[in-house]
């Protein structure tokens, strides 16, 4: 940040990390019903985003000709992941073999634009 800053950087957006412990990867490996987010992923997430939130606020105060902003990754895709429904989609259970083709097939079979993976 400082080099960039130093060679005329004056904007800057820090992204916060999301629910990683609720990523397929994550409920397929370390879930113990292939479907609960991985809790302790999730909180060591936030513990990061907690001091990148606050590494913001003193980049703003140390540096008044420049602004840095956070984005709030973890809250933005929390209401999509409990709720998914409220926005026309539905989660996609890694164990579930058609699941596992619409993610691999997704654009063959149409419906990746309806389910939540990444």
């Amino acid at each position: 940040m400082q080099i960039l800053y130093n060679n005329g950087a004056r904007k800057f957006a820090l992204i916060g990390l999301g629910q990683i412990g609720c990523s397929p990867s994550e409920l397929a490996q370390n879930s113990p019903d292939g479907r609960t987010c991985v809790q302790r992923i999730n909180s060591a997430n936030q513990i990061f985003n907690d001091k990148l939130r606050s590494l913001v606020a003193q980049f703003n105060g140390n540096t008044p000709d420049a602004r840095f902003i956070y984005i709030n990754a973890y809250g933005i895709f929390q209401d999509l992941i409990t709720r998914p429904a409220a926005f026309g989609k539905y989660p996609v259970n890694p164990f579930n073999a058609l699941s596992l083709l619409a993610v691999l097939y997704g654009c063959l079979l149409g419906t990746p634009s309806e389910s939540i993976y990444y």
